[in-house]
């Protein structure tokens, strides 16, 4: 009798060993509800709400709208702190810091969106231009 307790001990911990170790933090990584507004200029704004797993791309688009493409990367750990990417059709936008990727922290954001491409690889400007604000981000989870 002690034997098969043995043995069926031994058959769950084999088990538990072969479940590959990303799955499970899958199902015990919680979804993170994201409010966001977006506001653009000579366009109708729009909010919504979508749940986003941690460490994982999530859109935040207007289907009614396709010219603009805003992700969200909430990361886990202690502190509050994600990055937002965007592309915009047909005319190029980026963020003030002329990227198309921008780091923020905290809970709440607001991230202004400016005309003109993001910068590729390491070409620098040598005349700092101004470039308008066409539109903002607001975020909340």
């Amino acid at each position: 009798m002690v034997t098969s307790n043995v043995l069926g001990c031994v058959a769950i911990a084999s088990i538990y060993c072969l479940i590959p170790q990303q799955s499970l933090s899958q199902e015990t990584a919680h979804p993170i509800k994201v409010t966001y507004a977006v506001v653009m200029e000579g366009k109708e704004p729009f909010s919504a709400e979508v749940s986003c797993l941690p460490d994982s791309p999530c859109s935040l688009a207007d289907e009614t709208d396709p010219t603009i493409d805003l992700t969200i990367t909430l990361y886990s750990g202690s502190k509050a702190h994600g990055e937002l990417g965007i592309y915009c059709l047909p005319n190029p936008c980026s963020f003030q810091n002329s990227r198309s990727r921008i780091d923020f922290s905290g809970r709440r954001a607001t991230v202004d969106i400016l005309s003109g491409e993001a910068d590729s690889g390491i070409t620098t400007l040598l005349v700092v231009r101004r470039r308008p604000r066409i539109g903002k981000v607001l975020i909340s989870y």
